[in-house]
């Protein structure tokens, strides 16, 4: 992303006061961060535009944890593309485990290395930037190729349609053009059939 475009959006979702206060000072100079204390919350913004390119989600959460704000996510068309961070103090394999299968494209365990976590960050909002590129240009190639399909659909038609008024054409001039030729032609083999 050129120093021209807008800067990256950051949803950062934890419960903890103290823990948004440090993230948000160390990344507010990269990116614009936004904050939810709570699950409803992080999916009501991240569902109105503009939306986040990043959620960083902590798990252990009051009413609804993490996983099940990552799964919610996921299962909604208009958030599902953005990639989830989990940020979280669960440090068990199967913790980790259960928030890749659920989408999250990271998992980072408290406490953590800022330099590996802001490393992590500009590596997939990287990977977002240029996912999006992409399916911006598939979307624009779909929509052109939708457009030259129905072109030569209109030129196949107008094809038919000449290639029928010709063959119109060639038989009025087959029955038209040469009465005389067709006539003596005509005389001249009825005059071969009497000899």
């Amino acid at each position: 992303m050129s120093a021209q475009q807008e800067r990256f959006k950051i949803l950062f979702v934890d419960d903890l006061p103290t823990n948004i206060k440090i993230l948000v000072e160390v990344l507010k100079e990269d990116y614009d961060v936004i904050c939810a204390d709570n699950g409803p919350e992080a999916l009501e913004l991240a569902e109105k535009g503009p939306q986040p390119d990043l959620i960083l989600l902590d798990i252990m959460m009051p009413n609804m944890n993490g996983y099940e704000v990552c799964e919610r996510l996921k299962a909604n068309d208009k958030t599902s593309d953005i990639p989830v961070m989990f940020i979280t103090a669960l440090t068990e394999d199967d913790d980790e485990e259960q928030g890749l299968t659920l989408g999250a494209v990271d998992y980072i365990k408290k406490p953590f290395n800022m330099a590996i976590v802001k490393s992590r960050i500009k590596t997939h909002l990287e990977l977002k930037h240029h996912r999006d590129a992409l399916q911006k240009r598939t979307d624009e190639l779909a929509a052109l190729n939708s457009k030259l399909e129905k072109e030569i659909r209109s030129r196949e038609k107008t094809e038919a349609m000449v290639q029928e008024h010709l063959g119109y054409l060639q038989d009025l001039i087959k029955e038209n053009a040469f009465p005389s030729f067709r006539a003596a032609s005509t005389a001249g083999k009825s005059s071969d059939k009497d000899d």
